[in-house]
């Protein structure tokens, strides 16, 4: 078996990799908050908190924009635009850091940048690859992503000793990043039109086709349950006696080491799987959350955690490739918008779809409770998927090589 990163073009690759550190980069400003609370001491805890969550939550309708905009400008395009209202927005705080006001005007730049990157930058990718190939890189953009973060987190944390604004200098990477983009990712090509004279509606119809629609709506289920462990995991641990925060990290302390092997082996795993690779998954955070919800000790619970980061990261690396393949790469852009606000809803809406089913089966809602909920329900995604795939989908193409 040849070795799936024989065919990856790492001029390409380079660059889309460096876009997944920025993805989502403002996450490790986390260890800057408490330095910010001190500078504004009058500003609401809530306010202070939401510094973080800002650019998160606007690149939601921002990657939408992205994917529409795409049958029009080229993504090599948009993610220079992207870059560059990230550089904007982390430069800001330097000229003007005595208002919490200009914090949120920055955070709205890197917002923007974010929306766009994590549109454009898996767009790419189904654009310039394809079969395990696509899905050997796109294991690496997670790979980047998760590293990248880890290594920022550390950065920010090192400069924000000097003053606590010096965090924004990981902005100035970007200079860099556009640098590289201009030189090395090719000019690329527009997604189809998604309506219009000439084309009808074959973009709209290519994009919401039967295929793309049930991953959609998959997908926002299977992320209210994954979100479970993080929402679960400490209530149940502390109901049950077996220890407090610092226990609480156990279990969460594998998942990005976790995430990252799955991302480096992801073109391996989709050899062998092939189109049962998401059910590996499912199966796998099953199987997790049946450990976690009957855990009698820390260790088990540490175990469970294991299992949970590997089935996290299988799924977080699957659930992007299979929708790419679920439509043409000629409308990918807008295709994985949607995937990814549907991945974002079930995220923010998780504690209300497993307490509400918890409360419909007339359990407390404890922890424990919510564990069992997202184990049944990633047990029912896992048959409907088996049925799925052995009747409706036999002739897959997934994992097969090109």
């Amino acid at each position: 078996m040849a070795s799936p990163f024989k065919a990856i073009n790492w001029k390409i690759m380079i660059p889309v990799m460096l876009f997944a550190v920025f993805n989502s980069a403002f996450n490790s400003f986390s260890s800057v908050l408490a330095d910010i609370s001190a500078r504004f001491p009058e500003a609401p805890a809530t306010t202070i908190q939401m510094i973080i969550t800002f650019p998160s939550v606007m690149g939601i309708p921002v990657s939408l924009l992205a994917g529409i905009l795409a049958s029009y400008i080229t993504k090599k395009r948009l993610v220079i635009f992207a870059l560059c209202s990230q550089f904007i927005g982390g430069m800001l705080p330097f000229f003007s850091h005595d208002s919490i006001y200009t914090l949120f005007i920055s955070c709205g730049f890197i917002g923007i940048g974010q929306g766009f990157l994590i549109s454009c930058s898996s767009a790419i990718l189904a654009e310039n690859f394809e079969g395990t190939t696509r899905g050997t890189a796109m294991g690496l953009q997670q790979v980047a992503g998760s590293l990248g973060i880890m290594g920022l987190t550390i950065i920010t944390g090192r400069l924000s000793t000097i003053a606590w604004y010096k965090a924004y200098y990981v902005y100035l990477l970007t200079l860099l990043i556009i640098t590289l983009t201009l030189v090395f990712l090719p000019r690329g090509k527009t997604d189809d039109k998604l309506i219009g004279k000439g084309v009808g509606a074959s973009g709209f119809k290519a994009i919401f086709n039967p295929n793309s629609v049930y991953f959609f709506i998959l997908f926002f289920f299977l992320a209210a349950c994954q979100f479970a462990f993080y929402t679960n995991i400490g209530m149940s641990v502390t109901t049950k006696g077996l220890g407090n925060a610092s226990a609480i990290g156990v279990a969460t302390a594998w998942n990005p080491l976790a995430t990252v092997t799955i991302g480096f082996l992801y073109g391996f795993i989709l050899r062998i799987f092939k189109k049962y690779t998401l059910m590996t998954a499912m199966i796998a955070m099953s199987i997790a959350f049946i450990i976690l919800t009957v855990a009698p000790s820390l260790s088990i619970i540490a175990f469970g955690g294991i299992i949970f980061g590997v089935g996290s990261g299988l799924q977080q690396a699957t659930s992007l490739y299979y929708v790419t393949e679920a439509a043409p790469a000629t409308a990918s852009a807008l295709t994985i918008s949607i995937a990814l606000m549907m991945i974002s809803l079930g995220v923010t809406l998780s504690p209300v779809v497993i307490n509400g089913i918890t409360r419909i089966a007339g359990r407390e809602v404890n922890g424990t409770s919510g564990l069992a909920v997202a184990a049944a329900g990633y047990g029912i995604f896992f048959l409907i998927e088996l049925v799925r795939e052995r009747f409706f989908n036999r002739d897959s193409r997934i994992g097969v090589e090109n």
